[in-house]
């Protein structure tokens, strides 16, 4: 035997790498074999962001979105990205409530799908808006006056009228809630202050004209917006002498809690009382009938009554009803016609001399252009008497009186009111009221001068009844002229 033949490897040994690629084959086969049993494709779907999202209601939504991955379950290293569709991605902002965001993907028949859940939301508090005036003040003692405020909510709007309010102590506390629950709370600090002095007045007028030695009685009030009646309070200067003819100035002071103070002045004026003019015609059982503010729709009907029995009348006449027609009449049938007011607005006759004597002068020229004749007889409106004169002019009833003087005018007031021109509208109350005042006046041996409104029926209906008593008891009727008897009232402005 050769030595290298001994060398040589057996033959046995060719056959290992050809059993180890049978080996390896055989496990890729049975690889593959549960790949394709076993392994699952899938589409990996996230959504960005959270899964329930809560937004403010207006508030803008801006989804963050989602992304797929389409891979395998045995060798998740297989993927590939695919497309995201958004099935459902609408959200109101304007309108609160809960909202579903659906993500779907689909690659080689696999499909996935998530949803986002947004909640629209308010819970944003109203607003409340005070008005606030920097001059605006409670006084001491007094409930706070409401100076305003509003209330508005970004989803409910104006809730002004749903505030409740709530006075504790010195402060106003605002609570108002809206239909989410959210409640909003806001307080008023209240200015408490007394920054006005007491208010002094005079119920019979700041200028007031007595005649020589009539008694002179002080009257007046004060009153103050936080300690109430103040009139104990009040200091007088100055006197009043009614036995001289003159006029006197007197001061009233007073001031309140606060020291407030308020200073008042008022005159008095005295003078001597005109004499009523009895002419010797005019006695006891003489009876002027004497009609204001018409013509009216009563007038004719009253006219013929007068014919019916020769009574003659004076009217103080006006303009303001537009029977205009029957001031001819009136001067026609032997009546006296003269002066009342033109319009008969205290506001507008009142206001300052030069305006009542325009008024008294348009009037005048009415009875002119429809009689073609006039006196000098008038009757102030409301009678020299009146206060409401003094809500327009202080002391112009003064002025007027001497005015009227003056331009040798004749003013007449009545010493029997039948009380028609206040409430009384029952023609036998009238009746009365006429009946009792002439006889009074004749027990006290004086003339009659009647007051009555010929534009009011009731008032008219009762014009019969008091002729036939009249007559019945002997008394006479006549119209007014510049020599008849006159009455004439305290002057209280």
């Amino acid at each position: 035997m050769k030595l290298k033949d001994y060398a040589k490897p057996p033959s046995h040994h060719k056959s290992k790498p050809v059993l180890f690629l049978l080996i390896t084959a055989g496990f890729l086969c049975l690889a593959a074999i549960c790949f394709f049993v076993f392994n699952r494709w899938e589409i990996e779907l996230t959504i960005h962001g959270e899964d329930d999202v809560s937004i403010e209601y207006m508030q803008n939504y801006e989804d963050p979105g989602a992304s797929a991955i389409y891979r395998s379950t045995m060798l998740p290293f297989i993927r590939e990205e695919v497309d995201v569709k958004v099935a459902s991605n609408t959200v109101n902002p304007e309108k609160t409530g809960h909202y579903l965001i659906t993500y779907q993907a689909e690659h080689n028949n696999v499909t996935a799908s998530r949803s986002r859940n947004v909640s629209v939301v308010d819970t944003t508090p109203p607003t409340i808006t005070l008005t606030e005036n920097p001059d605006s003040y409670t006084p001491f003692n007094h409930e706070y006056q409401e100076e305003g405020f509003a209330a508005n909510d970004i989803h409910d709007g104006d809730l002004s009228e749903a505030v409740e309010r709530e006075v504790r102590d010195d402060e106003v506390i605002y609570t108002v809630k809206d239909s989410s629950g959210n409640k909003a709370v806001k307080k008023r600090k209240i200015r408490y202050d007394d920054r006005k002095g007491p208010e002094l007045s005079f119920p019979d007028g700041t200028d007031l004209v007595l005649y020589k030695g009539t008694p002179f009685t002080d009257s007046f009030t004060a009153v103050d917006d936080c300690d109430g009646d103040v009139t104990s309070k009040v200091t007088v200067e100055g006197s009043v002498n009614t036995d001289v003819c003159d006029t006197y100035t007197l001061t009233y002071t007073v001031s309140d809690s606060h020291n407030n103070t308020t200073v008042a002045t008022r005159n008095i004026t005295i003078r001597t009382k005109p004499i009523n003019n009895p002419a010797t015609s005019d006695g006891p059982k003489t009876i002027y009938l004497t009609f204001d503010d018409g013509p009216g729709e009563s007038t004719g009907r009253l006219l013929d009554i007068l014919d019916r029995y020769n009574v003659k009348a004076t009217f103080f006449t006006t303009s303001m009803y537009g029977y205009t027609d029957y001031i001819i009449q009136e001067a026609q049938r032997g009546h006296t016609v003269c002066v009342h007011t033109y319009s008969h607005n205290y506001a507008s006759i009142y206001q300052n001399t030069d305006a009542y004597w325009s008024d008294y002068q348009a009037q005048k020229d009415v009875i002119e252009q429809l009689t073609g004749t006039s006196n000098n007889l008038f009757r102030f409106p409301g009678g020299s008497s009146n206060t409401v004169s003094a809500n327009y002019s202080t002391g112009i009833m003064s002025k007027l009186v001497d005015q009227a003087y003056e331009k040798g005018l004749v003013y007449f007031d009545w010493n029997v009111s039948s009380g028609d021109a206040g409430s009384i509208t029952d023609t036998n109350v009238i009746i009365d009221n006429i009946r009792n005042g002439i006889s009074r006046n004749a027990a006290a041996g004086v003339p009659s001068i009647v007051l009555q409104h010929d534009y009011k029926s009731f008032t008219v209906d009762a014009v019969e009844p008091v002729i036939i008593w009249a007559l019945e008891n002997g008394y006479t009727f006549k119209t007014l002229s510049d020599t008849s008897y006159y009455v004439h009232h305290g002057i209280n402005n």
